[in-house]
């Protein structure tokens, strides 16, 4: 008797593939069917994330199996550096024997897009971190192949650090500081960064306190500075306080003929879109709704809102009727950690305040 499966195989692989960030399922999927095993295997491999020291395992190791079965590591897209370091010292700055090893695995992965380093719970001085650990992230963030660079937690970042990158299109920046020795003119960075090729984003997310941003601002604005957003198409703006809508407006008038989506939280002032002619989607929060830019065509507009009772407050169908679409997020304090999947439609239960689309957190229900 037949005992394959019913379903095609394809079927199975389209599953899969909807798990992909979901490495938890995957590993079960791996272990429970043969039909789920070769799919699973894969995605598994597709994002590598490197935590704390183990004494069990070590980063050795896996550049091994990388080494040895070169399918794995040209499916390799992603690579992770994690650590939380609340009470104790990060293994980027204890285990500067581990460096080496990073160094190798990048060399190892031909497929990598995106590279990631984040701290969590406290921060890593660049510094403090071993001179080999610097320049296996300095080779990293090179790669021909590497388009997508996600750093969180990292003081005294140099600015030379996003040099000589030009594969790079998406750059996201949460809670780093840079390297404020030469911020006056940016002279030896100049001097550093010469001969570097564009790099030309595409999405710009940045999440910092409002003097490194005024600080990264002036450096991308700079003739000589190789960052280029003038082919931007998501722009995404987080501030720790309020700030004048000065500087954030200097990145727009640069930005805004090929910006498609802008993200904003802790402006004070109007800002000017009447040049953002390919805008889509503007995203706000309830307190930046005061500012509200007009753009120079109906575009989608999502309002994050901590409560219910915080959006009683706002004239909901005013708002509707100046742009294509609302959609209100209600309890954003999580948003960052909830998926798009993650959200229920909850419209129903706000008919009576117009045609608007809300949207509640799963992770956020009370």
């Amino acid at each position: 008797m037949d005992q394959g499966p019913v379903l095609p195989q394809e079927l199975f692989d389209l599953v899969i593939d909807h798990l992909l960030d979901d490495l938890e399922s995957l590993r079960v999927c791996a272990v429970v069917s043969s039909s789920f095993l070769h799919s699973s295997r894969m995605h598994l491999f597709s994002h590598l994330k490197v935590g704390p020291f183990d004494q069990e395992h070590c980063i050795d190791e896996l550049h091994e199996i990388l080494t040895k079965s070169p399918v794995l590591a040209a499916r390799v897209q992603s690579l992770h550096l994690w650590d939380h370091i609340m009470r104790r010292q990060s293994w980027f700055v204890k285990y500067p024997q581990l460096a080496p090893g990073v160094g190798h695995l990048s060399r190892t992965l031909p497929s990598l897009q995106r590279f990631c380093i984040t701290v969590e719970a406290g921060f890593v001085h660049w510094a403090n971190i071993s001179d080999a650990l610097r320049t296996a992230v300095c080779y990293t963030v090179t790669l021909p192949t590497l388009t997508c660079l996600e750093l969180t937690g990292l003081y005294g970042l140099p600015f030379t650090l996003l040099a000589n990158c030009p594969a790079l299109r998406s750059v996201t920046l949460k809670w780093v500081t840079f390297d404020e020795r030469d911020n006056l003119d940016f002279a030896v960075t100049v001097a550093a960064c010469a001969g570097s090729p564009p790099t030309q984003l595409e999405r710009l997310s940045i999440d910092l306190d409002t003097r490194v941003f005024v600080l990264l601002a002036r450096w991308i604005l700079l003739p000589q500075s190789p960052l280029d957003i003038t082919r931007l198409t998501s722009f995404a703006c987080t501030l720790d306080h309020k700030l004048d809508h000065f500087k954030v407006q200097d990145l727009l008038d640069v930005c805004a003929p090929t910006l498609e989506h802008f993200q904003l939280k802790n402006i004070r002032g109007p800002l000017d879109l009447s040049a953002a002619a390919r805008l889509r989607t503007l995203r706000l929060h309830t307190a930046d709704l005061p500012w509200l830019p007009s753009p120079p065509q109906p575009v989608a507009l999502v309002v994050a809102i901590a409560s219910e009772s915080e959006m009683s407050q706002l004239d909901a169908a005013q708002i509707s009727r100046s742009f294509a679409g609302v959609t209100f997020i209600l309890a954003p304090q999580k948003e960052g950690k909830a998926r798009e999947r993650d959200l229920v439609d909850v419209s129903a239960a706000f008919a009576h305040r117009g045609m608007l689309r809300v949207l509640r957190s799963r992770l956020d229900e009370i």
